[in-house]
């Protein structure tokens, strides 16, 4: 069989999941094509987006409007038509998930779903995640980022049956590898570096500055954290919108280090720095990152949290806390002056991380793609 998958952008972090699955259909003789398009203004300043075709991943020049609200690939119906089966994100800015609506209703073509299934991040009452809502069970299969993703499809009356969770994950080996291979003396330098003493207490900050993050609680938060703990360092790793408001914040509380975005080594010597990851706004994938690093993750109970969260155990691998400054800092303050609480959730966090990989994710999209074809022969 030939299988698509539309993807908006082809990010990094994906090229790993779509060679694996690639392999895997390959070996059971289907043909798997990612067909791309290019990124956005507002996602090129991140820097991690992959702009040229490889194996299975071809990116094409796709087209923006309505600063990003609406995305159209002008070759999706060739691809469309050369599949036997279409996987295509749930978003209502791709002019090609209309077609394949309509060719699904005139019996044409056959198409999935994947992804969160709601926009965490939008209000559930505007018109946009009504019409997605609407239009979330007018596919033949779903794969879900995670179970709570499942769970709520099926409220919405899709089969149970139809429905692949995914665990969402990244690969995770090369950083654990990394981390790994960092000496004492490595990360003592690291720290000398930075005019860190060597009996400071490390929070950790990596990921995109923007405003769902909650970079100004996180700052603020870091104040008081310090005042109880004058020990108290603050690393924040990424780049993006709110870069101004670290850097000046920054400037002003020597305590706090920003280090811009950072890769590979260095990135693995800020993680192995470190004893808790702290991110009280949007949790999404990094929290992968913190539990392969030992990290456990603090944040706080916010509602526009991505479906990753749901890896997050309270008082097992992390914490999270009422969405208050004040509750936020005494957790963690709490947390540091616990070793032995500490230390076991950073235990937890590392086996909690062994569960969710790139490798289990591929094997559930795969098992997926054939438990369609199976149904489909089945009837």
């Amino acid at each position: 069989m030939k299988i698509v998958i539309f993807q908006p952008m082809l990010k990094q972090y994906r090229v790993p999941l779509f060679e694996r699955m690639g392999q895997q259909l390959t070996e059971q003789g289907h043909e798997l094509r990612v067909v791309c398009g290019s990124p956005p203004a507002h996602e090129q300043s991140k820097g991690d987006n992959v702009i040229s075709s490889n194996r299975y991943c071809l990116v094409e020049n796709s087209h923006w409007f309505m600063n990003g609200k609406l995305h159209f690939l002008p070759h999706a119906l060739t691809h469309i038509f050369w599949a036997d089966f279409v996987i295509t994100e749930q978003a209502n800015k791709h002019i090609h998930n209309y077609f394949l609506i309509m060719f699904r209703m005139l019996g044409i073509k056959n198409f999935s779903y994947w992804g969160h299934g709601q926009n965490r991040q939008g209000n559930p009452d505007s018109w946009l995640e009504k019409i997605k809502k609407m239009l979330a069970t007018q596919c033949d299969w779903w794969f879900a980022y995670t179970q709570g993703v499942a769970n709520y499809i099926a409220t919405l009356g899709y089969p149970d049956q139809k429905i692949t969770a995914l665990n969402n994950s990244i690969d995770t080996s090369e950083f654990k590898k990394l981390i790994a291979e960092q000496p004492p003396d490595k990360v003592a330098e690291f720290k000398r570096q930075l005019d860190i003493d060597y009996n400071a207490r490390i929070g950790l900050f990596c990921g995109s500055l923007y405003a769902d993050k909650k970079l100004d609680f996180l700052l603020n938060a870091a104040l008081l954290i310090h005042q109880k703990n004058p020990n108290f360092v603050l690393l924040i790793v990424g780049n993006g919108n709110d870069r101004t408001l670290v850097e000046d914040f920054s400037k002003r509380q020597p305590f706090i280090k920003y280090l811009g975005p950072l890769f590979g080594e260095q990135k693995a010597l800020a993680f192995k720095s470190a004893e808790l990851f702290l991110c009280p706004g949007l949790v999404g994938l990094a929290i992968l990152d913190a539990f392969t690093a030992t990290l456990p993750l603090i944040t706080s109970n916010i509602a526009n949290h991505s479906p990753e969260i749901e890896y997050l155990q309270h008082g097992f691998n992390g914490v999270m806390t009422a969405p208050f400054e004040d509750d936020y800092a005494q957790a963690v303050v709490d947390i540091l002056n616990a070793p032995e609480i500490l230390l076991q959730m950073r235990k937890n966090a590392q086996t909690s991380g062994s569960h969710f990989s790139i490798e289990n994710m591929a094997e559930h999209f795969v098992a997926g793609i054939q438990n369609y074809f199976k149904l489909q022969r089945q009837m």
